[in-house]
């Protein structure tokens, strides 16, 4: 009688079990992108409450996120001015370049419009590595455009694309880093937005080598040690040889 008992327990056990099983594995939650009847409209997914930021994803830092000193939304009279008197305005451009330099005016958008709405230094610390990376990135993104040197010369330029402007062109070499930045991530031009496949570390470090490549090619020759100067000099002397 008592083996009896024991394996009537058992077979409720194994009953109880199965039925658990079977709620487990077919829940009543809803699968993603599932409609359901009971919202008004139809999904059963719902959107996030207005103003919920995701972990990790709350961007105070106005500078480092986009380049500026009041964000993107720029252009008006009250906030270039506040800009202005925020850090000090670009050096002006060569007169006698000038026009060839700086697009007209109705092709610039207005948030590009006033460099003093940009930082102009950069707001993360520049290190040997961080320029090593910059390169890297640099040479996977902006060489097709812009050539390994800068000048604008990329192959995809050979095949028609519209060619951008050299990067040592004077109107650049002034242009605040935050603009160079706010460049990368919105686009300018036929240039396309690159917010979507650079994050923001890897264009600050962009901008960065953009900053040495530039001064690569303008550096000044009494700040050369000796040894560079006599580089210098034997390659200028094998040059006019020629």
């Amino acid at each position: 009688m008592r083996t009896f008992h024991l394996h009537l327990a058992f077979l409720a056990i194994l009953a109880v079990s199965a039925g658990c099983q079977q709620k487990m594995a077919d829940q009543p939650s809803f699968k993603p992108l599932e409609s359901s009847d009971f919202f008004a409209d139809g999904r059963s997914a719902r959107p996030a409450v207005a103003g919920t930021v995701a972990r990790g994803r709350l961007r105070t830092d106005i500078a480092f996120f986009t380049g500026r000193i009041q964000g993107p939304n720029v252009g008006t009279a009250s906030s270039v001015s506040q800009a202005a008197a925020a850090q000090p305005a670009s050096p002006p451009a060569p007169a006698s370049s000038s026009s060839a330099l700086v697009a007209p005016a109705e092709v610039v958008p207005p948030a590009f419009r006033d460099d003093a709405a940009f930082v102009r230094e950069m707001p993360v610390a520049v290190s040997e590595p961080m320029l090593e990376h910059g390169y890297n990135r640099y040479m996977i993104y902006c060489v097709v455009c812009h050539d390994p040197l800068g000048t604008g010369r990329g192959k995809i330029i050979e095949r028609g694309y519209t060619p951008p402007p050299s990067l040592h062109i004077e109107r650049l070499r002034g242009a605040p880093a935050g603009r160079l930045f706010a460049v990368i991530t919105e686009g300018y031009g036929s240039m396309p937005s690159y917010a979507s496949e650079i994050p923001p570390e890897d264009r600050w470090a962009i901008v960065a080598y953009v900053r040495a490549l530039q001064l690569s090619q303008r550096f000044p020759k009494d700040q050369l040690s000796p040894e560079m100067q006599k580089e210098l000099a034997a390659s200028s002397e094998k040059e006019a040889a020629r």
